[in-house]
């Protein structure tokens, strides 16, 4: 299994740092990921978030490029809709040159209604903006000119001079059901966040996958988690509950497009009350010592089949010192376990 980083740049409106100084932290965390050999850094989008999250990923994708050499980067996600895929094939492409062709690209749909009203597009349109942006942007990879008539946009004589360096740009989709990962497999591309909803969607991915001439073996299905490890579990509580707190509140407070299941629904309880609620959580975070976030992370990823695992170390509130030592530990005591993890699928569907 390969082992990521997940940085998604965030800032309290209580916090004492400047937002300049968070975005050099999550840059520096990391160049500090790539020392401990975490395979991929991946960063995530949002716009119009009152905790500031990034909006723009290839800016900050550049300039995580330019301070490394080997970890491979990606987006996770961008929200296609509220882009031009033109654009987006364009900066992909100039990032993949600019990285030494270590880019990858997830796209996904969206989720929250205020991004879509404040771009102005229909939220009941994201699935169709979605799959229509990608294919152009499939295109623009692999085509030299090409033109494009369908219902959202129309181009005629497109000409993309500026290709990846990567004969095989890595695209992935976000799917959370049934039609989305079908959507996935037919395209033959490798699928985000399925796992999380069940053994039985990545089974039907699979399945799919070999309807249309693909193997298993050569797609990923990646999950994010957020983790934070400390020498003891009261001190790692104490360091990461506030921002853990943030970020399940955050959700909850959102208006959803999808995922309704956290909408203005979820319970949240406070900072001190978080332990007892982690096995209850929709939305999973491991914290503590690394025998125990080990033993944690290691039956959420044996529960579908999972290729890559992106963890995000960094909150609101916490002291980066706590964050390096939480990376330092991970990568010490728990990654070795989680790198030498294969799911028995892709194990069989590796020796056939």
């Amino acid at each position: 299994m390969d082992v990521g980083f997940l940085f998604n740049i965030r800032r309290h409106p209580e916090e004492q740092r400047s937002l300049r100084q968070v975005y050099q932290d999550h840059i520096d965390d990391v160049v500090h990921a790539e020392r401990l050999g975490f395979t991929h850094a991946w960063a995530g989008e949002h716009h119009f978030a009152w905790d500031q999250a990034t909006p723009g990923l290839f800016p900050v994708l550049a300039a995580v490029a330019q301070r490394t050499s080997r970890i491979r980067i990606g987006t996770h996600v961008t929200v296609l809709p509220c882009h031009h895929p033109l654009r987006v094939a364009e900066d992909a492409a100039v990032l993949d040159l600019l990285s030494g062709g270590r880019f990858e690209l997830t796209v996904g749909a969206g989720s929250f209604y205020e991004e879509f009203r404040s771009y102005d597009i229909d939220a009941a349109e994201r699935f169709g903006r979605l799959y229509e942006g990608l294919d152009i942007v499939l295109k623009c990879f692999t085509e030299d000119e090409f033109s494009h008539q369908g219902k959202y946009f129309t181009f005629p004589h497109v000409r993309m001079t500026t290709k990846p360096l990567q004969e095989r740009l890595p695209v992935w989709v976000a799917a959370s059901g049934p039609v989305g990962v079908k959507r996935v497999a037919r395209r033959g591309l490798n699928v985000a966040g399925a796992s999380a909803f069940g053994p039985q969607l990545m089974e039907l991915f699979d399945s799919e996958l070999r309807a249309h001439g693909h193997n298993p073996a050569d797609h990923g299905s990646g999950l994010l988690s957020m983790v934070h490890v400390a020498d003891d579990e009261d001190r790692a509580w104490a360091e990461a509950a506030r921002g853990v707190h943030h970020w399940l509140t955050l959700l909850a407070g959102h208006e959803w497009v999808g995922l309704e299941f956290t909408g203005g629904r979820l319970d949240v309880p406070e900072p001190a009350h978080l332990r007892d609620w982690a096995a209850d959580s929709p939305i999973p975070y491991h914290v503590g010592t690394p025998d125990q976030v080990a033993e944690s992370l290691l039956r959420r990823v044996r529960s579908a089949r999972n290729t890559n695992l992106a963890l995000s170390f960094r909150q609101v509130f916490m002291d980066t010192a706590a964050v390096r030592h939480s990376m330092d530990l991970f990568a010490e005591h728990v990654m070795p376990e989680l790198r030498a993890w294969q799911h028995p699928t892709t194990t069989a569907a590796s020796d056939k």
